[in-house]
C-alpha cells in the first residue's frame, strides 16, 4: 500500500510540473499612446499562444495557457483616447483581455525576442487610427510668420518602449531628452525668425526614419537630435556634437553609440538600411552631401564653442557617426 501511495504522489507531481511547463507567464504590461497609435507590450515566456478577435466597439486578446503575476495585474487597467475600458476574464485555457474602444481601429500584433534592454519575450499589439493623421508636428495652415521663419526640427531621442540609457538613480534618457527638447523649443519660439517643431511631444516611440520624414514634411532648415548617452567607461563625460558619416563612426566611441542609436528593431520597427534602398540612399547622398556637411560642421563648431562656456566637453571638435536620424537629405 505504501508503494502505491508513493507512486500516486509521484504521478501527481509529474502532472503538475508538465502543466507548469506549458503555462506562459505574463510578467509585465506596458502601454504608450502617441498621435498615431496606442501600443500594448506584454512581457512573456517564449512561445506565447494568442489570438485577437475584433468586433464593433472592442477587441478581445486571448492568451492561452497563461498566468499573470500578482504584481503586474493592476497594470492592465489602462485607458486613453482610444481605449475606454479594459476587462479581464479567466477561463480554462488562459486569459481573455477585452479592450473597449471609442472608435474603429486597425489592430496589428507580433512578438519580439529578448535583447540587451529586455530579458523577456514580448507580445506587442498596436492600435492604429484607420484614417491616417497628419505627420506629427506639421503645421495645419502655414501662416505668414511660418513661411518667413527658419524651421528648427528638434528630435528628443528615444521614447515609449525605448527608454534609452539608464542612469545610476534609474533616470531614463528618454525623459531627459524630452525635457531639454521642450525647453529648447520654447527658447527658439521666442526668437524672431525661428520656429521649433518637435518630433515627439510625449512619452511614445517614433521610428527613426519617420523622424526624418517629419523634418522633410515641415521643410526644416535644421535637424537637431538630443541625447544623453551612457557608456561603460567612467572617463567619458561632457558634451559632444556629431554630424553624419556615411562610412560609420570616426572613433571606437562613436561606433559604439551607433549600435545603441540605430538598433530600432528591438522596439518593433526595423529601420536598418536594406539593399533595396541603398541605390536611392547613394543618389540622395551625393546630391546633398557637400553643402550639408559644410553647414553641419560649421554649426557644430559654433554649438561646441557655446557649450564650452557652461561645462566640460568630451570632444572639442564635431565628431562623425552614421546615425540614422542624421540622414536627412539637404538638411544640416
Amino acid at each position: 500500500m505504501r508503494k502505491f501511495i508513493t507512486l500516486a504522489v509521484g504521478l501527481l507531481l509529474l502532472g503538475s510540473s508538465c502543466y507548469a511547463d506549458n503555462t506562459t507567464s505574463l510578467y509585465d504590461f506596458r502601454f504608450w499612446s502617441s498621435p498615431e497609435r496606442t501600443r500594448i507590450v506584454i512581457d512573456t515566456d517564449p512561445g506565447v499562444s494568442f489570438s485577437i478577435k475584433q468586433n464593433k466597439g472592442h477587441f478581445i486578446l486571448s492568451i492561452r495557457q497563461s498566468k499573470i503575476l500578482q504584481d503586474t495585474y493592476k497594470k492592465l487597467f489602462y485607458s486613453d483616447h482610444r481605449i475606454l475600458k479594459t476587462r479581464i476574464k479567466r477561463n480554462k485555457s488562459g486569459y481573455q483581455l477585452t479592450f473597449k474602444m471609442n472608435n474603429s481601429y486597425r489592430i496589428k500584433s507580433y512578438t519580439l525576442q529578448p535583447n540587451i534592454k529586455y530579458k523577456h519575450h514580448r507580445l506587442v499589439v498596436d492600435i492604429y487610427d484607420k484614417v491616417s493623421k497628419a505627420i506629427i508636428g506639421k503645421s495645419k495652415k502655414p501662416t505668414k510668420r511660418n513661411l518667413q521663419s527658419k524651421i528648427i526640427l528638434i528630435d528628443a531621442g528615444h521614447g515609449g518602449e525605448d527608454p534609452g540609457a539608464i542612469g545610476r538613480k534609474r533616470t531614463q534618457e528618454k525623459r531627459i531628452t524630452l525635457n531639454i527638447a521642450k525647453k529648447l523649443a520654447k527658447k527658439i519660439n521666442r526668437t524672431r525668425g525661428m520656429k521649433a517643431i518637435l518630433t515627439r511631444k510625449g512619452d511614445y516611440y517614433v521610428g527613426l526614419t519617420k523622424r526624418i520624414r517629419i523634418a522633410q514634411a515641415n521643410k526644416a532648415t535644421l535637424f537637431i537630435s538630443i541625447h544623453a548617452d551612457s557608456v561603460l567607461s567612467s572617463k567619458a563625460q561632457g558634451a559632444s556634437v556629431y554630424t553624419l558619416s556615411r562610412r560609420g563612426g570616426s572613433t571606437k566611441f562613436a561606433r559604439r553609440l551607433e549600435q545603441t542609436q540605430n538598433t530600432a528593431d528591438q522596439f518593433g520597427v526595423n529601420q536598418r538600411t536594406t539593399s533595396s534602398n541603398k541605390q536611392l540612399d547613394k543618389i540622395l547622398w551625393e546630391l546633398s552631401r557637400k553643402d550639408r556637411d559644410i553647414q553641419s560642421q560649421k554649426l557644430g563648431k559654433n554649438i561646441l564653442a557655446q557649450l564650452k562656456k557652461i561645462g566640460h566637453l568630451h570632444k572639442n571638435k564635431p565628431q562623425k557617426a552614421g546615425f540614422v536620424v542624421l540622414k536627412t537629405p539637404a538638411i544640416p
